[in-house]
């Protein structure tokens, strides 16, 4: 499925953060994305390419690069730059500058890979030979990647996914309150 834009992913709600994400954060990317968030990344863009795609297509730059958050902020473009590790370090931090959701709501999601939005399929039987018979068995409802074609479901990973944005917020509230 063609983009829509130059290099812009189709969908995103209105109102919301568009983000670009640098290669060191390729994690937080798909992290977003699955919060819901149109996420631009590619392992192979360079920084002048981030700025380009940033000031044309109105996007939040993610980055650790202490050299191109300065770039960004000469150019006046909004830019974070991260400097935790690990998952919900990166996200509570993150949203101490931009106002994310960290609740994971898999209508919402877009595809961890590519970006692409998710539609639901609840008729499994369009399903077989792409989902592995146990899954098919067990869940009812599966995402259809509009753009890849990548195949999701709400499998056992979605606790480790929940568990995390669950420290994620509890990291941003003692942020919040100065702790």
């Amino acid at each position: 499925m063609p983009e829509r834009g130059p290099g812009a992913p189709r969908g995103g709600h209105p109102g919301e953060p568009r983000f670009i994400v640098d290669t060191m954060l390729g994690d937080l990317a798909r992290w977003l994305r699955l919060l819901g968030y149109d996420t631009y990344y590619s392992s192979r863009l360079d920084d002048w390419e981030i700025l380009r795609r940033a000031e044309r297509e109105g996007r939040i730059i993610v980055t650790m690069d202490r050299g191109l958050a300065s770039r960004a902020r000469r150019r006046g473009l909004r830019v974070v730059r991260i400097a935790s590790f690990g998952a919900a370090e990166r996200l509570a931090e993150l949203a101490l500058h931009v106002p994310v959701r960290l609740e994971a709501d898999p209508s919402r999601s877009r595809c961890p890979e590519c970006g692409g939005p998710l539609r639901p399929v609840r008729d499994k039987e369009k399903l077989r030979g792409r989902v592995p018979p146990a899954a098919l068995e067990a869940y009812s409802v599966f995402y259809v990647c509009e753009r890849c074609g990548r195949v999701y479901w709400e499998g056992s990973h979605w606790a480790n996914i929940r568990r995390v944005l669950r420290e994620a917020r509890e990291m941003l509230a003692r942020a919040q309150r100065g702790g």
